[in-house]
């Protein structure tokens, strides 16, 4: 073998392939916080905390919202995990929201200080119903928490987006969204991957210009988001008693991570 052909066979012998998912600016990460808004205020005026990682100006927006349900608290602590530890690809624009519900975060209730449930809030299919757990308030979009994130996510309008809850340890999948994210979220968090059905009768929508689904979506923060917007909103469940190791460092980079790739 000549010299030249030595130093070839070592060269090739070098390259590594790459077998897993990584953004396309794998070298750029960082974590970084660029910016904190406060988006809205609660029934009770405690201000709903949206914090900014990655590069504002990336065409792939990303958000993960920790907490709708204050006795859901999980969430808040991967939130927390994602803001302090993650690092994020310079070709994402990460919005993270430990909880949109700080009220009821307050209080450790479900619904906030009013008693709705914010996930049957959503101006999607939405109908009057009786006080309870899952009270959708007087009318939708009735709360100021809910329309907090309408006109928030309305303005970012991510391309995919993470709102956690407990305690039924899957993550939701949308028929008429790309599966490739869903599955991503999915492996990532080592839960299956099924439909979640929130109960009810279904109601169809008339509403003009609905994305594909969008009759079929009840009226929570997902259903709202997938008929309105061409991105991927997934709920994600987390299990009732989830690990501390599971809810920072899995649940957080998993998430985040599931966001690199196209859909």
């Amino acid at each position: 073998m000549t010299r030249r052909a030595e130093i070839l066979v070592v060269a090739l012998a070098t390259v590594v392939p790459l077998t897993t998912a990584v953004p396309a600016s794998a070298t750029t990460l960082s974590n970084k916080v660029v910016s904190r808004l406060v988006i809205g205020r609660s029934v009770e005026g405690r201000p709903i905390r949206a914090v900014q990682k990655g590069n504002p100006d990336a065409a792939r927006t990303v958000v993960v919202i920790g907490q709708m349900h204050g006795d859901e608290r999980a969430g808040v602590r991967t939130a927390r995990f994602v803001i302090r530890h993650v690092r994020v690809s310079s070709d994402t624009d990460l919005w993270v929201i430990p909880t949109m519900n700080p009220d009821g975060l307050a209080h450790d209730t479900r619904q906030n200080a009013r008693g709705v449930d914010l996930n049957r809030n959503w101006p999607m299919n939405w109908r009057p119903g009786h006080r309870g757990a899952t009270y959708p308030g007087r009318r939708a979009a009735s709360e100021p928490e809910t329309r907090a994130m309408l006109a928030f996510l309305a303005k970012v309008q991510p391309r995919f987006l993470t709102s956690i809850h407990q305690p039924f340890g899957e993550v939701g999948k949308d028929k008429d969204k790309p599966i490739h994210f869903q599955r991503r979220l999915a492996r990532g968090l080592r839960l299956p991957l099924r439909r979640i059905d929130i109960g009810g009768p279904t109601m169809i929508s008339h509403e003009p210009g609905l994305q594909p689904g969008g009759a079929d979506n009840g009226p929570t923060l997902t259903g709202w988001y997938n008929a309105h917007y061409p991105g991927t909103a997934i709920t994600v469940e987390f299990t009732r008693h989830p690990g501390q190791r599971y809810v920072t460092a899995v649940a957080g980079r998993g998430i985040v991570h599931a966001s690199w790739g196209d859909r």
